[in-house]
């Protein structure tokens, strides 16, 4: 968990630019985050502790109310947010997550989901290549949908 401690330093640093309250508020996130370790498992440290570290700056901004600091656009000064360590990372865990949850559900409502979402097919084209009726697919949609937010739902909170 250590080996981020530099680049964390460096991207609370650009937030508050102020070196010494960067190096308390990532002393703060590895405090918190070893507090944390001890009720869950976190799956991810780094982006764990990114967040907690984002987290943390913002509630600092908020006391100082620095307006500066509130001004700061992160994309002028550092990469865009999609481009972000922590929001990579985090949307290669949502990507892995929704993979799995696809796997668990039976095969006519992942095959029409993948077709809609992914593929891109409206419910009229899916029926006709499936050979179904429009409210079928439409059922179909609604289901794998809500199978797959239950799963993510209870993936989440556990």
């Amino acid at each position: 968990m250590l080996k981020y401690y530099d680049e964390l330093v460096s991207y609370v640093q650009k937030m508050t630019k102020d070196k010494e309250q960067a190096l308390e508020i990532v002393q703060e996130t590895y405090a918190r985050t070893l507090e944390k370790q001890k009720e869950i498992k976190i799956e991810n440290e780094r982006a764990f502790l990114y967040k907690v570290a984002r987290n943390l700056t913002f509630d600092y901004s908020k006391k100082v109310k620095n307006k500066e600091f509130i001004e700061y656009k992160e994309e002028n000064h550092f990469c865009s947010i999609e481009e972000q360590p922590d929001e990579i990372v985090l949307e290669n865990i949502k990507e892995e997550l929704l993979i799995e949850a696809l796997e668990t559900l039976p095969k006519h409502l992942k095959q029409v989901f993948v077709l809609h979402i992914f593929d891109g097919y409206d419910k009229k084209q899916i029926a006709k290549i499936l050979n179904l009726s429009l409210n079928t697919v439409q059922k179909y949609v609604i289901a794998a949908t809500t199978k797959l937010t239950e799963y993510i739902e209870e993936k989440e909170w556990n």
